[in-house]
């Protein structure tokens, strides 16, 4: 019977410890990520975020801003429209890959 339980603890060890690993500015990367295709690629751009992370250690004040990018960063896990979204200026600039322009996003065509 006690062995039976020893994957349960383990897997609610490694949640508890992956989850302590996190922070707003690696979610904020890996929401984006999640754009990416399936596979080796989304698994890479994951593992780079990790590591810029990492190499980074945000300050607080970082972390804050990356935590006000997730209110405006569209969840591709939540929103369907999430990635098309992502290739737009204004997607752009709420998801932190960007910062606005002083006249705001336009199309690329420059049509309103």
């Amino acid at each position: 019977m006690r062995s039976a339980r020893l994957p349960l603890v383990v897997a609610v060890a490694l949640a508890i410890f992956q989850a302590g690993c996190s922070n707003p500015c690696r979610d904020l990367g890996d929401r984006i990520c999640d754009c990416q295709p399936e596979g080796q690629v989304r698994t890479a751009c994951k593992n780079d975020v990790k590591n810029r992370i990492n190499v980074a250690n945000p300050t607080s004040s970082q972390e804050d801003v990356c935590t006000a990018k997730l209110d405006t960063c569209p969840d591709p896990n939540g929103n369907v429209n999430a990635c098309d979204l992502l290739n737009t200026c204004q997607g752009k600039v709420d998801c932190g890959l960007a910062l606005p322009p002083p006249e705001g996003c336009v199309p690329a065509s420059g049509n309103p």
